[in-house]
């Protein structure tokens, strides 16, 4: 079946006006991509916002040809169909009461001992799901955020990591992913051991130590670096790496490790990179510095709160 095609039953369904034929047909499909993944309540969103990007792919392609109200009618449709299934989805797998979540806030970092004595470093407003016991042949968790994971070994059962558009399989390393669900990309780095990351097309790339992978949600364009892994890992040790990042990245670092708001008031800063790395840091400090180096002003709104602009 054309996706197009399965977008409109998709469509009928969340308004409640499929066929039974066609409930069969999108029930049938959740149900099999559910069997793929025994942990897949965590994936639930992770399918949901990939559907939504394939419908709004879907639909930017023929934006051209078509009236700009119409086009915004359509993306508005998606939108729609996306919210509809994503609720289905969680009232149809509700989460197993055998499963455990934990999540932090924003501005808090936990350490988490897995049943198989794996430990996990979650970041700041970050979450994990994992089953009190792992029974089966794999060792399975699902991670919305940021976590640094040593696994322990045992060639019997992989350890695999659901992230929504990837999944990452190892016996016995330790690693960094980084997967928040407001950002475009994925990156996972490898600290010791090899690491196996695959999406649900045709990536599939092993990872050995001090190397990274990229990859990029909506395009599913992923690229391999070398050096990461001491510069990912490095919020394990209270130390914040912006090397290379845009103003707006770094912003998003700073925003979940001190739990602030920070407001670009000029698309213009962006551009801007920056090379720096602050340990046992403190926000002031690290607004002084790159005041400094961006020849930029941070003003607090309120507490908490804070602009930036151009300096004058």
């Amino acid at each position: 079946m054309k996706t197009d095609e399965f977008i409109k039953i998709l469509e009928k369904y969340s308004v409640g006006q499929a066929t039974e034929e066609e409930k069969t047909l999108v029930e049938a499909y959740f149900d099999e991509k559910k069997a793929e993944s025994p942990i897949l309540n965590v994936g639930v969103e992770g399918y949901k916002n990939r559907l939504y990007r394939k419908i709004e792919s879907s639909i930017a392609q023929d934006a051209k040809a078509k009236p700009k109200s119409s086009y915004f009618k359509q993306w508005a449709i998606a939108a729609s169909v996306a919210l509809a299934l994503g609720l289905f989805l969680f009232s149809r797998y509700e989460p197993n009461p055998q499963f455990n979540l934990v999540e932090t806030t924003l501005g808090q970092k936990q350490e988490i001992q897995l049943p198989d004595g794996t430990v996990v470093m979650l970041n700041s407003g970050s979450s994990i799901r994992y089953p009190q016991q792992f029974n089966g042949d794999f060792r399975e968790v699902a991670l919305t955020g940021e976590a640094f994971f040593d696994v322990a070994r045992d060639t019997l059962k992989p350890f695999i990591v659901e992230t929504g558009e990837v999944r990452t399989r190892v016996l016995g390393t330790s690693f960094n992913i980084n997967a928040f669900a407001e950002s475009d990309s994925i990156s996972v780095s490898v600290a010791t051991g090899k690491v196996m990351v695959a999406n649900h097309r045709l990536m599939k790339e092993i990872l050995l130590p001090n190397e990274q992978l990229h990859y990029h949600k909506v395009t599913e364009a992923y690229r391999k670096a070398t050096d990461k892994s001491v510069i990912d890992k490095a919020w394990t040790e209270n130390t914040i790496h912006l090397n290379y990042k845009t103003l707006n990245e770094a912003v998003e670092v700073l925003e979940r490790w001190f739990d602030i708001s920070i407001e670009i008031q000029s698309a213009a800063l962006d551009r801007k990179r920056i090379v720096g790395k602050y340990h046992d840091p403190h926000l002031e400090t690290i607004l002084e510095s790159l005041s400094f180096l961006l020849n930029i002003e941070f003003t607090e709104k309120s507490p908490s709160n804070y602009i930036v602009v151009p300096k004058k």
